[in-house]
């Protein structure tokens, strides 16, 4: 397994949110708490970003060497001893625009020192939910294991389990979208953030088994809450980082996004890792077919009785169908095959992952893009304006041959070797009249758009149940 690196390609998890209302006027925006309260509009209105550059090459002699940023601005503001720079507890209170008013404080101040509170606030926030991730964590990891039991041998590098906890970070944009679209923008400017929210290389020589992987996320958390003080530190440190994070203003809200509880959303894509791993150690793969809607193709296929079990009624809320997943926006059905054991039914493990775990998205279409780009560890991409995560999901990719004139021909896949047992025909137990074909269980091959035979057949390995091949 191949170390992650940051690369400038993938699949894209969350892109940032840009407002449509109306830019507000400096003179709408000079009074927080009257007609336009705090607005992250505001912040070009009032141009807050040259507010601070003027600000700190005014004062770039005021505060003592190795104060940041933000403490100096604070401190000068005469707003006492005010943590806002670590990982710590009601040491940051809330701005307050009356108090600045009555001070006879600017505006402006009161924005930029508003985005050093919510700076601190959010990532304050993003360390607890590390924190409530670990207990979380073990629970998942160990389901998955014991639902999946992949083989005592099986390992994973701690690396990559790090790496994907860490993109756990864009999952949040639901709740706090805006603030991560905003964090995610800077990275570009702001390496020596980036450097720690998404590390690289840092635990590569740690290897754990599978059935012992949840006793290291401890090591994995504690590490990431580590990054994240350091990431912390490093924004608050000068100008020109705070600015690279904050000046897009989506920072300037009321009240900054509450996120310690959203250990669920971070762990989705470790989850997603962690499944692809276990399935691979099983000889599981993903087959697809292009073209192909497999509900559709159950009723109007050339198989007599060719019936999906759970599918009679179309896809759920998941766009699954039986042992199916169907992306209508690029018209492919996605399944898992086994090459170990082609009788081996999915559906009841695919049902509790994508209840509990993941999403057929990030399992199959992930699979899918990793891929195209090569196939690797999981990988994190920081664009000018999303963050891309790749290969969180890299099972192998298999396309079932669709084409009828392969019929007799060998073909199982367009891009994969055949999987041992398949295509054996005249099984035993064939009825009279019938021509029988021995096919996986999740099978979406020619063999259910050949139509010339004229004649009905059956499927050799049909609902789970095999019939031995005839000698």
């Amino acid at each position: 397994m191949q170390s992650h690196s940051l690369l400038l390609m993938g699949l894209p998890l969350f892109q940032s949110l840009t407002s449509v209302q109306a830019q507000p006027q400096p003179s709408d925006c000079s009074d927080p708490a009257g007609i336009v309260p705090l607005n992250p509009q505001c912040w070009t209105a009032l141009n807050i970003s040259q507010h601070i550059l003027d600000w700190s090459a005014t004062h770039n002699t005021t505060c003592q060497s190795g104060i940041s940023f933000a403490s100096c601005f604070l401190r000068v503001l005469d707003m006492g001893q005010e943590d806002c720079v670590g990982i710590t507890s009601n040491t940051c209170p809330t701005p307050s625009w009356i108090q600045f008013k009555k001070n006879n404080i600017s505006v402006e101040d009161f924005y930029v020192a508003y985005n050093v509170y919510s700076v601190y606030t959010f990532f304050n926030g993003y360390y607890t939910a590390i924190g409530n991730a670990r207990s979380a964590a073990t629970d998942s990891i160990g389901a998955i294991v014991a639902l999946l039991d992949p083989p005592k041998n099986t390992n994973g590098l701690l690396n990559d389990l790090l790496t994907a906890l860490s993109v756990g970070l864009s999952f949040l944009a639901s709740d706090a979208g805006p603030l991560v679209g905003a964090i995610v923008t800077g990275l570009r400017q702001a390496p020596g953030v980036a450097k720690f929210l998404f590390p690289v290389g840092t635990l590569d020589t740690q290897v754990a088994q599978f059935d012992q992987i949840a006793n290291s996320m401890g090591t994995v958390t504690t590490y990431l809450q580590h990054n994240v003080t350091q990431a912390l530190a490093a924004i608050q440190q000068d100008a020109q980082t705070f600015l690279a994070i904050t000046g897009s203003g989506n920072f300037s809200v009321t009240p900054v996004p509450t996120i310690s509880d959203q250990s669920d959303s971070i762990l989705t894509a470790l989850n997603t890792y962690i499944i692809s791993q276990c399935l691979q150690a099983n000889n599981w793969v993903v087959a697809r077919a292009i073209d192909t809607d497999v509900n559709e193709l159950q009723a109007n296929g050339s198989a007599a009785g060719w019936d999906i079990p759970n599918c009679g009624n179309g896809y759920d809320g998941n766009s699954l169908c039986g042992a199916y997943y169907f992306n209508k926006a690029i018209n492919v059905s996605f399944t898992l095959t086994n090459n170990g054991d082609v009788s081996n039914d999915p559906t009841s493990a695919m049902d509790q992952l994508f209840a509990n775990w993941t999403t057929p998205d990030q399992l199959f279409n992930g699979a899918a893009q990793c891929q195209v780009q090569g196939g690797s560890a999981p990988v994190v991409t920081t664009g000018a304006s999303d963050l891309d995560a790749s290969c969180l999901s890299n099972l192998k990719v298999c396309t079932w041959d669709l084409d009828p004139s392969h019929i007799g021909v060998d073909y199982e896949f367009i891009d994969c070797s055949n999987q041992s047992g398949v295509y054996v025909d005249g099984c035993k137990g064939c009825p009279d009249g019938d021509i029988c074909v021995n096919v996986p269980y999740s099978y979406i091959g020619n063999y259910l758009t050949y139509t010339a035979w004229g004649l009905p057949y059956d499927f050799c390995i049909k609902d789970g149940n095999i019939i031995e091949p005839g000698s």
